[in-house]
């Protein structure tokens, strides 16, 4: 899918990313683990948060497809709290960008990958 607005891009990626964390989450459910409250999805855009926080913030984007409000579901339902992790500190870009040398050793460092 082809987004129309850094809003519905990054929406769209934190659907995508929110499916992964709800994977992993209940995988370490059926091998016991508990959860005493939401899992945590950074995103680096505030508007893309306040479209999944808030469902009134959903007409602005009303031509996005249906199966991309799940992640308004999750967190609504109280599975996935989305939190602002600036654009300048996330480590993912590891793995999508290329960076210079410092943040490669910082991200690097964030996801324990130090060797």
């Amino acid at each position: 899918m082809v987004g129309l607005s850094t809003t519905e891009a990054e929406f769209v990626a934190g659907n995508e990313a929110g499916k992964e964390l709800m994977w992993i989450r209940n995988l370490l459910i059926e091998i016991g683990y508990t959860f005493d409250g939401p899992s945590t999805l950074f995103m680096d855009n505030n508007s893309a948060i306040s479209v999944a926080k808030n469902p009134t913030h959903l007409s602005k984007m009303k031509h996005v497809d249906l199966r991309l409000h799940w992640l308004r579901d999750m967190v609504e339902s109280g599975y996935i709290s989305p939190v602002h992790l600036s654009t300048h500190d996330m480590p993912a870009d590891l793995l999508t960008k290329a960076l210079p040398r410092v943040k490669v050793q910082q991200f690097r460092g964030l996801m324990g990958l130090q060797g």
